[in-house]
């Protein structure tokens, strides 16, 4: 059974993202190799229970080790919450960087799995998009509410409260997976 794109205009092909858990997501960051995380401006705006997304976005980064791409719109918060992100960039700028094969923003090996999270549905469709035709070797995480048929991976259609429980399942899935190392 396949999973309705919470917009329906998205015809993402015959190649569509796998159903995420909470717990798959914990482990698919803890064995990355070289993880990346895309915060956009919705994170500004969304509420995880009582925090930001993007709080809770930057824990998922400090708990895993994850570098973060923080969009022009969002470096301010997180300079606030005295959180260097390890680069300022437009999503479409970073994603098109991330098309090539041996780029990453250390120079050293490429990023294998990028995280989308906070970025309009629209917008991070054709993100995904791109990478999904352009970058076969990446992977793609979202990690916002609605099905994105163009990531690898994409939770479904969820209600806020499954969403809040499957984020809560991520991080306590990352806690569990460190204290292992």
């Amino acid at each position: 059974m396949s999973i309705t794109p919470w917009q329906l205009g998205n015809v993402p092909g015959p190649k569509t993202a796998l159903k995420l858990t909470g717990e798959v997501a914990g482990k698919l960051l803890k064995k990355a190799k070289n993880p990346l995380i895309i915060v956009g401006a919705e994170a500004l705006k969304v509420k995880v229970g009582e925090k930001l997304l993007l709080d809770y976005v930057i824990e998922i980064a400090e708990v895993a080790k994850i570098p973060i791409v923080a969009t022009s719109s969002t470096l301010s918060a997180f300079l606030e919450r005295g959180v260097e992100p390890a680069l300022s960039m437009g999503a479409i700028e970073i994603t098109d960087r991330l098309r090539d094969p041996e780029w990453s923003l250390d120079g050293s090996k490429p990023h294998d799995i990028v995280v989308y999270v906070g970025i309009t549905y629209q917008l991070q469709s054709q993100l995904l998009s791109c990478l999904k035709n352009f970058a076969p070797q990446i992977r793609t995480l979202s990690l916002d509410r609605y099905y994105h048929p163009n990531a690898t991976w994409s939770f479904q259609n969820l209600s806020e409260k499954d969403w809040i429980e499957n984020l809560n399942i991520l991080m306590k899935t990352l806690k569990e997976e460190k204290k292992k190392d």
